[in-house]
């Protein structure tokens, strides 16, 4: 009766299929992550919560609003500080004239220019538009680890990509 594989051949797949298997088995075992439940990374602190960079006279928005970036900016208008959100829920005209009577009411206005557009959204979209603040600067108000922490702050350097 004549063979399919050669004895050598044959014994080489056998060889090679065992270590694939051996492998297959002991792989959980090496290299992976512990299995927790939770299948999304922890979400760090909303940077304008935190204190480590508070807007003017202390503003707390009154909208619902996401930090995407915060930092120092050079442009025609000099040094300042640059915050970009994008607010949910209400229009541009809403967001920005709520954010300009908070800036008012601190006795900031004259410090604080306020721009905000609507995207172009259905109506049942939760984000609605983005808004950029124009602040004057601001140095870090605290030495908690979170206001080191550039996912949190927003503030990143052209080393470290924005990855919000």
């Amino acid at each position: 009766m004549s063979r399919l594989v050669p004895s050598r051949s044959r014994d080489r797949v056998l060889v090679g299929v065992a270590v694939a298997l051996l492998a297959l088995v002991l792989s959980p075992l090496a290299g992976r992550a512990d299995v927790s439940g939770q299948y999304r990374p922890l979400v760090p602190p909303d940077g304008l919560t935190t204190g480590c960079y508070p807007l003017p006279g202390d503003v707390e928005l009154d909208f619902a609003a996401v930090l995407r970036s915060d930092g120092t900016v050079l442009d025609a208008d000099g040094l300042h500080r640059r915050v970009v959100l994008q607010f949910d829920l209400v229009s541009a005209a809403e967001a920005a004239a709520s954010a300009e009577a908070s800036f008012a009411a601190a006795g900031v206005a004259d410090d604080v220019r306020v721009r905000a557009r609507d995207l172009d959204v259905p109506a049942d979209q939760v984000v609605r538009g983005v808004m950029v603040l124009d602040l004057p600067l601001v140095r870090r108000q605290s030495d908690d680890a979170v206001c080191f922490d550039a996912n949190s702050t927003k503030r990143f350097t052209p080393d470290l990509p924005d990855r919000s």
